[in-house]
């Protein structure tokens, strides 16, 4: 701790550190007033003035104060970070993009292999074929309705088993997703023949 005792008549502060502080101050009155009263003079000073502090280890060697003589050269031993620390916005923005990324790998299922469900815009066929082939897809049919906590369709144009799931219409068909994959323009030509496209 450093003790600033102003010789007005000079303008200059005289810098003591704590043993000699005690000496020129009263121990007694030394509190949190003093230490307020030493920033505000340092702040009037700095006014007019350019003010520098310096540190120096004062406290070294004196009977009774081993842990912070300790302490003192533990520190000193130690490499000085040359990186500045960061700000609450950089680190905000470094978690937040980790929390991006994370959140952006999408789903593992077996039918979402594309980038997304419009994957099959590529297709060199009309605009209702991609969307029945999208929607097939990625398990997005107007048709279907929730039961029990699954898609149906309301009716299998084929076997007319009532409530027919999606995975139900193609075993009818004898189709898999995977042939959505491979031959796309085939699977639409089934969905079309069995007249599911109406309702995709």
């Amino acid at each position: 701790m450093f003790h600033i005792l102003p010789i007005l008549k000079y303008f200059r502060p005289v810098v003591y550190n704590d043993r000699e502080a005690t000496s020129k101050l009263n121990w007694n009155n030394v509190g949190d007033r003093t230490g307020i009263s030493i920033l505000k003079l340092l702040r009037h000073i700095g006014v007019d003035h350019e003010v520098h502090l310096q540190w120096i280890p004062s406290l070294v060697d004196i009977y009774g104060n081993e842990v912070a003589d300790d302490l003192a050269k533990q520190g000193t031993s130690e490499p000085l970070c040359s990186t500045p620390s960061l700000t609450f916005d950089e680190i905000y923005s470094i978690r937040k993009n980790k929390d991006l990324k994370t959140w952006r790998v999408p789903p593992s299922h077996d039918w979402y292999k594309r980038s997304s469900p419009g994957g099959s815009i590529g297709l060199a066929c009309d605009r209702a074929d991609q969307t029945a082939q999208s929607r097939f897809l990625s398990g997005h049919l107007r048709s279907c309705s929730f039961s029990h906590g699954n898609k149906v369709f309301p009716v299998c144009a084929k076997c007319g088993v009532a409530s027919a799931s999606p995975e139900h219409i193609l075993s009818c068909l004898r189709l898999s997703r995977e042939t959505f994959e491979t031959d796309p323009l085939l699977a639409l030509d089934f969905l079309r023949v069995s007249g599911l496209m109406d309702g995709v």
